[in-house]
């Protein structure tokens, strides 16, 4: 609680929630709630299940270099990763789910963590290309520059701030994946000033991590990650499209699809604005970015507050529990497990042979 990463992530949230609640007359917002249906809110946790049934099965694709996992095995280390996301400061989940899965299916940590980074990269790519399709029919350009000037950023910088490391971490991820020889050379000669023990641990835990970029070293596994990442997306847009019909949005356009179009739209910025270090399930830059986005395309501004609200809700409180379960049917401790990550050593079979085997050389 008192490192500088909860209090970075606390006061990021904490201005963003300023600004969201700047924009919002607070007894028009508990109108917006009180006439909402929350029967919409059923479909919609369903939907947001299937969106994290499509990472599961992706997940499963992007570690098929490391072995083979059952969907049913890799579903509740996912569900625990985002239960931890929603309770811990600047996604510090993704550390959870590493330890989670090394300790369950003795996978190394380090490769883990790689497979982690490729998802997260293609979900970037994924958000950028359904928003690059909608603003095809919608003024995106004018959302930007609403955007960045509600932050007081440039819009190019906003831009190039959002879509250049997505496209940088993933040319990286590939890079490494098609190249490993290279990049274990490089290393071996950035390593070389360092003791043989330390070098040695150095290589083996880079060595790891570069295995976990392997799905990426042909264009078909680059493909493939890419075309699961889009059901991901979809499945969740459509978890915003149907709890905006519980707010009787679909009145403010003129057709669904155009309401369609702006909750992709509306889906893109959230979740991307959740990419800035935040306190615990990204409360505050969400809901903002939501409501701004909402506000620009003529939505009052109670009812997108409201809805950001509680979509919010939606998606962080019953994958939340469901991890929680997961983790007491497991005899499992959340905090235990993010203790564990402060250590930073690798885990898996092959690791602790070798500690193994350089103990009984000791």
């Amino acid at each position: 609680m008192r490192s500088r990463r909860f209090l970075l992530g606390l006061a990021v949230s904490g201005i963003f929630i300023a600004f969201f609640l700047y924009r919002v007359d607070l007894g028009e917002m508990g109108g917006a709630l009180a006439s909402a249906d929350y029967r919409f809110v059923v479909p919609g946790v369903l939907l947001y299940l299937v969106s994290m049934l499509f990472r599961a099965v992706r997940w499963r694709v992007v570690l098929s270099s490391l072995g083979s996992f059952p969907i049913r095995r890799l579903w509740p280390v996912l569900i625990v990763g985002y239960a931890a996301n929603n309770l811990l400061p600047v996604r510090l989940g993704e550390l959870v789910r590493v330890h989670y899965l090394g300790s369950r299916e003795n996978v190394s940590r380090s490769a883990a963590m790689a497979t982690i980074l490729v998802e997260r990269s293609f979900d970037g790519l994924a958000l950028l290309f359904l928003a690059a399709l909608v603003s095809l029919f919608l003024p995106v350009t004018g959302l930007v520059r609403g955007l960045s000037e509600q932050v007081h950023v440039s819009w190019l910088v906003l831009v190039l701030g959002i879509s250049v490391p997505f496209l940088m971490v993933i040319a990286a991820n590939i890079g490494l994946a098609v190249w490993p020889a290279a990049a274990h050379r490089l290393l071996s000669r950035m390593t070389r000033p360092l003791p043989e023990r330390f070098r040695g641990i150095v290589m083996d835990v880079a060595g790891a991590f570069i295995r976990g970029f392997a799905v990426l070293r042909t264009p078909r596994g680059v493909a493939t990650v890419f075309a699961l990442s889009l059901p991901v997306w979809i499945a969740e847009s459509l978890v915003f499209l149907v709890l905006a019909l519980g707010f009787g949005m679909h009145g403010d356009f003129g057709h669904v699809l155009t309401l369609a179009g702006v909750l992709v739209l509306t889906t893109t910025t959230s979740n991307l604005g959740m990419s800035i270090p935040s306190s615990a399930g990204g409360v505050g830059p969400f809901e903002f970015f939501a409501q701004a986005t909402l506000i620009f395309f003529g939505v009052t501004a109670a009812t997108a507050s409201a809805f950001a609200v509680v979509l919010h809700a939606t998606l962080l409180v019953p994958v939340t529990l469901l991890g929680l379960v997961y983790l007491w049917a497991g005899n499992e401790s959340l905090v235990a497990l993010a203790r564990t990550n402060r250590e930073g050593l690798p885990t898996g079979r092959e690791e602790r042979a070798k500690r193994a085997v350089k103990g009984g050389q000791e």
